[in-house]
């Protein structure tokens, strides 16, 4: 039999590609859960492999991949009337559809197993790490004995000497008549300037089991000028109410001087609430990651396979091109023609159509950016990578800022890029040149496509010149037709298919007349700040010049001694080629701090305090203003939030449990 390939048509967004990474296996499983309920199929593991219990390959098909084993029986069987075995059906046949998901390492470390090992291998064995991994264990143990108590005045102390040592750093909290904290909400200058550069759109959500109290994490997040996350702030919560997402809100006004112009949160009623107290000048959008990613459970199982109701289905709720009437119009007929008038969960999504439709945002700038992208997740599974269920205040806040490093250490490295590389120019036309001086290589990438697509494959399909506009058909090789108005008066440009509004960048029909005006560079209308690189994108919101870091306070002593650490193994990689070399360098060593010690060593006791104070990098006071918090209770942990919905399917199981 010939082998048939069907290629499932979907919305682009949900397409998982080749070379694509996920900040969690996880994640990457919701992502392809999501698509592969899209097109129709049901998924099961096929395969993994594991090196030290880390998942190094993970493999992923569908449900009727393969094919029943040993044919030949069952024709004798069922030939038998099935005297021999018992029938058995199988739904296997043959299917192709799978993925495959490759773990790659970001050198994070955990564990006492793990750390052992790697401090053998840069000392060169076992005998030389100078502790076992029961010291390393125990050591862990008496870090957060340490900080028992006192993890919440800790972090309160440092971010206050941080607030003295830069005005750019904010910081409240709230507590209650124990004196236990309840809502904390904190910012850096980095942060503040991040959110006057990219802050035009901002994500905010809530991640659960990052600390031993269950507080509940709450970042705000965006997109940088790479397209890659950034955070504008955090805090921490102890309620999933509106007046707690409220303080939250208000502090974060208070500390931007400006509310974002959209906010993109899920469905929670709580947030919703707080947004319409608080942000009242906001646009408040939900996240449709979140809403397609229900889809799968809340339609019948007859549409899961049925490709049309998935293509129709997609095409009116992703298409950004049509109008509020148009969008209506075609949810109604696709209603009436699937028979869903009756499924609650889709009258819901009507009645709340404005919050998450895009033709409902056809006015708003840029108002694809966060739309398909699920900016939240992505940062929830970034953040997993560095907090841990079982850290107290003090360490979540470490962990925090570690996380924070690494992020903006990332940026650092593509600013570095945009700086050092030459981009490959796929034209000889001079705008697209002065596009890769403008913009990053992320943002570049996308723009020189556009150019290509304008320079190759546009057509004129019809030209009307007025007094003061010239219109011109154009076609492209997607088969679409646009109208492009070019008003002579003050030279500027509008396109049909409004990709400029959407996504902040031009579109190839308009690449197609700048080719045809001779325009040599792109006017400065056009130049969004918020994709240039990121000096130019500093010169155009003023650079703030704050002298404080990200990570947590410890002083000079602690800087010296990483540059030390630093130095040592540098020298000795550098020599250890050389045992001659390296023997003068090891009793050079010695030699010199032999030298310079002086005085008696410190007791045990007081070493290893000043060794735990390094660590967190913050003071231990004997007094305490702030108790840390009982655990909370929520719904990402033993028990359900209030404002969540409950589904049809609960209800009727507790009206079981009741009538028993």
């Amino acid at each position: 039999m010939e082998e048939v390939v069907v290629v499932p048509e979907c919305s682009p967004d949900l397409k998982p590609v080749v070379g694509q990474k996920f900040q969690s296996l996880e994640f990457a499983f919701a992502c392809y859960e999501v698509y592969a309920r899209a097109v129709g199929f049901d998924t099961r593991k096929q395969a993994t492999r594991k090196v030290d219990d880390v998942t190094t390959w993970y493999q992923v098909v569908c449900n009727r991949e393969g094919r029943k084993k040993g044919d030949e029986d069952d024709q004798l069987n069922a030939r038998s009337g099935f005297t021999i075995k018992r029938r058995k059906l199988s739904k296997r046949c043959g299917c192709t559809a799978s993925i495959s998901f490759r773990f790659f390492s970001e050198d994070c470390l955990s564990g006492p197993m793990l750390t052992f090992k790697v401090l053998k291998e840069i000392v060169g064995g076992f005998d030389l790490v100078g502790c076992t991994v029961g010291d390393i264990r125990n050591a862990s143990r008496d870090i957060k004995a340490y900080a028992q108590g006192f993890d919440v005045q800790m972090v309160l102390d440092d971010m206050a000497k941080k607030k003295e040592m830069s005005e750019a750093s904010t910081y409240h909290y709230e507590v209650n008549e124990s004196d236990q904290l309840v809502a904390l909400f904190w910012c850096d200058g980095l942060m503040k300037q991040n959110y006057h550069m990219f802050g035009d759109i901002v994500s905010f959500d809530s991640t659960y089991n990052t600390n031993r109290y269950c507080m509940i994490f709450t970042p705000f997040t965006g997109k940088d000028n790479h397209g890659s996350p950034v955070t504008f702030a955090a805090g921490l919560v102890c309620s999933e109410k509106t007046g707690a997402f409220a303080w939250l809100f208000r502090h974060f006004v208070n500390c931007m001087g400006v509310a974002p112009r959209m906010i993109v949160t899920d469905q929670d009623l709580g947030m919703r609430s707080a947004i319409e107290e608080v942000l009242v000048g906001t646009r408040h959008r939900w996240c449709m990651w979140h809403i397609m990613h229900k889809l799968t459970v809340k339609v019948p199982n007859r549409l899961l396979r049925d490709d049309d109701f998935k293509k129709e289905f997609n095409a009116c709720v992703w298409s950004d091109l049509v109008e509020p009437g148009e969008f209506e119009e075609e949810w109604n007929r696709l209603v009436e023609h699937h028979q869903l008038e009756d499924i609650d969960w889709f009258n819901t999504l009507y009645a709340y159509r404005k919050y998450w439709i895009p033709a409902y945002f056809r006015d708003f700038p840029m108002r694809s950016m966060i739309r398909t992208t699920s900016i939240s997740e992505s940062e929830k599974s970034f953040y997993k990578n560095f907090l841990k269920p079982r850290a107290n205040i003090a360490e979540f806040y470490l962990n925090f800022n570690h996380a924070i490093e690494f992020q903006r250490n990332s940026r650092t490295a593509l600013d570095y890029r945009d700086a050092t590389d030459i981009p490959i120019l796929a034209t000889t036309l001079p705008f697209e040149k002065h596009a890769s001086m403008l913009f990053t290589d992320s943002m570049f990438k996308k723009i020189q496509q556009e150019i290509v697509e304008g320079n190759d494959r546009c057509r004129v399909l019809g030209f009307m010149s007025g007094e003061t506009v010239d219109t011109y058909k154009l076609g492209d090789s997607k088969r679409n037709a646009y109208f492009v108005h070019h008003d002579k008066t003050d030279d500027t440009y509008s396109c049909e298919c409004k990709l400029f509004g959407r996504h902040g960048y031009l579109c190839s029909h308009i690449f197609f007349l700048f080719r045809n005006n001779e325009v040599k560079k792109i006017p400065d209308k056009y130049c969004d700040s918020r994709w240039m690189k990121t000096p130019l994108a500093k010169a155009v919101h003023g650079e703030l010049q704050d002298p404080l870091h990200t990570h947590s306070s410890a002083g000079d002593r602690q800087t010296v001694s990483k540059q030390a650490i630093l130095m040592f193994y540098g020298f000795l990689r550098r020599f250890e080629t050389d045992i001659d070399v390296l023997r003068a360098f090891v009793g050079g060593v010695e030699e010199l701090g032999n030298s310079l010690q002086t005085g008696t060593p410190a007791t045990s006791a007081a070493e290893k305090r000043r060794m735990v104070d390094e660590f967190y990098g913050m003071v231990r006071l004997e007094s305490i203003a702030v108790h840390p918090p009982d655990v909370v209770k929520t719904k990402g942990h033993a028990s359900s939030s209030a404002s969540r919905l409950i589904l049809k399917r609960e209800k009727a199981i507790k009206g079981c449990v009741k009538a028993s």
